[in-house]
């Protein structure tokens, strides 16, 4: 399956623009949306190969050029640099504004159609850096415009990218978002599921809604958490449900990337070498996380014997519960209730609704039979998510001295984490304490440190068996120390 090419009205192998420094060689696309013609070109004064996005048309053309003068400045493997941005000039019976890109080499996305859909491991793994590129332009307040598959080419690696700079006047961060999802489903499905797709790409099928059919109800092999990915960001960031961020598409993607067996064997074939690299890094993560696994182990039976002779003061891990009174450390003096001003569902990942938002003012309530819960989730965190939590603020700053837990949900594994903001990243809060939760009350004792006016109950592990992960917390209530 080739790109489309489309003449145009003095566009033709040959002109020159940007004064003479730029010649048209061929052109590979169109995005007929914003009225952009797509061509591979020839830096003259440099002998070198760049790709040219061609803006034709007054309406487009001042917002195209100001957009791109700011994404010169992106820098990321995910999207090829900008080098010029070209005001308008006349060519043939057109006026035409341009922005220079360097040539990706390789292929239009569409190509790796050509033997049907990818494998589920394989698209996820073509697809890493085009999320990474997003979510750096959307960090550094851009738009990337990477929702047309004809402005994205794969290279020798199999890596895509946005080969065609350029966003179109309407284009949205939540386009971004969208086009990922976008090329997730074209890839896994061989169909495009948004309007306005290029002539030639067969279009999703749609269920009884409208809507496209999930790519795991068209193929069993994709899924369930790309298919849903997919699903989630096609629907965008302003829908219930839509993904928010491109940081949380790159994360699904790169677990699949990395975990999916068929990232080598289903894929189209690669030279010997790279393979080769490939699976001494598949052999290297599998080694890594059994090592980790084992200083783990080692580690926690090494701090239990030297606890007995030294106060480390760093965060206990418990594994909370009722322990026996002959085993039980003795409580913290003096403790005293901590007010609660209010609580709200901690999800950075940007994936979705929160959690049962509704629900999470009963954990305040004092009544055991009430409470929170998170999703069910088919597999455990961190596939679909690094974690989930819920985020408490006091009046004032507090110096909590333990967190009780009551739960439900045996084997959920909790963090208990300071912050200095209701909304801050999980990267600026600090870890106090720890446990394992076992169905009932738990206490945690957290470790000393400044005064907090928040604080993060973070789940890093659910509850529950295969297919059916989730966690529900019933009660909480905070102890600070009295003075």
């Amino acid at each position: 399956m080739g790109a489309h090419r489309f003449p145009a009205p003095g566009l033709t192998p040959g002109s020159v623009l940007g004064q003479g420094r730029y010649s048209l060689i061929t052109e590979v696309g169109r995005d007929d949306r914003c009225a952009v013609r797509l061509w591979r070109g020839r830096d003259i004064m440099l002998d070198r190969d760049v790709a040219l996005t061609l803006f034709i048309g007054a309406p487009e053309v001042r917002s195209a050029v100001a957009r791109a003068l700011r994404a010169a400045r992106l820098a990321t493997v995910g999207a090829a640099r900008v080098l010029d941005v070209l005001e308008t000039e006349r060519i043939g019976t057109v006026g035409v504004a341009a922005v220079v890109a360097e040539w990706t080499p390789g292929g239009p996305l569409v190509d790796l159609l050509d033997d049907g859909p990818l494998p589920p491991g394989a698209a996820a793994r073509v697809l890493v850096p085009l999320a990474e590129a997003v979510d750096v332009a959307h960090n550094a307040g851009l738009v990337l415009g990477c929702d047309h598959p004809e402005r994205i080419r794969v290279g020798p690696d199999r890596q895509a990218r946005l080969a065609f700079p350029g966003p179109g006047r309407t284009t949205s961060s939540r386009d971004d978002i969208r086009g990922l999802g976008a090329m997730l489903y074209l890839l896994l499905t061989g169909s495009w599921p948004l309007p306005d797709g290029p002539p030639g790409l067969p279009p999703a099928p749609l269920g009884p809604e409208g809507l496209p059919i999930n790519p795991t109800t068209l193929r069993s092999a994709v899924p369930v958490e790309l298919s849903t990915l997919a699903m989630r960001s096609i629907a965008g960031p302003g829908s219930d449900g839509g993904v928010h961020t491109g940081a949380a598409v790159r994360q699904v993607l790169e677990f699949h990337a990395i975990s999916t067996a068929d990232l080598i064997s289903g894929a189209k074939p690669i030279d010997p070498q790279r393979a080769q690299r490939l699976r001494q890094i598949k052999f290297r993560i599998a080694m890594t996380v059994l090592g980790a696994a084992t200083l783990m182990i080692i580690g926690y039976a090494g701090m239990q014997v030297i606890s007995v002779f030294t106060d480390t003061g760093s965060a206990p891990f418990v594994i909370a519960g009722n322990a026996p009174a002959s085993q039980a450390p003795p409580p913290p003096a003096m403790l005293a209730p901590v007010r609660v001003r209010s609580v709200t569902v901690y999800d950075p990942s940007g994936l979705g609704s929160p959690d049962h938002q509704r629900d999470v003012g009963k954990l305040l309530d004092g009544n055991p039979n009430t409470g929170w819960s998170t999703d069910s989730y088919y597999q455990q965190f961190p596939v679909y998510k690094k974690g989930l939590g819920v985020m408490l603020s006091f009046e004032t700053a507090v110096s909590p001295a333990s967190v009780t837990v009551v739960s439900p949900s045996s084997g959920t594994v909790l963090e208990i984490r300071t912050a200095t903001s209701p909304n801050a990243r999980l990267d600026q809060t600090t870890v106090v304490g720890a446990a394992t939760l076992r169905s009932g009350s738990n206490q945690i004792p957290l470790r000393a440190g400044p005064p907090a006016r928040y604080l993060l109950v973070w789940i890093t592990g659910l509850g529950g068996a295969d297919g059916h992960h989730q966690s529900k917390l019933s009660d909480l209530q905070i102890q600070q120390r009295a003075t």
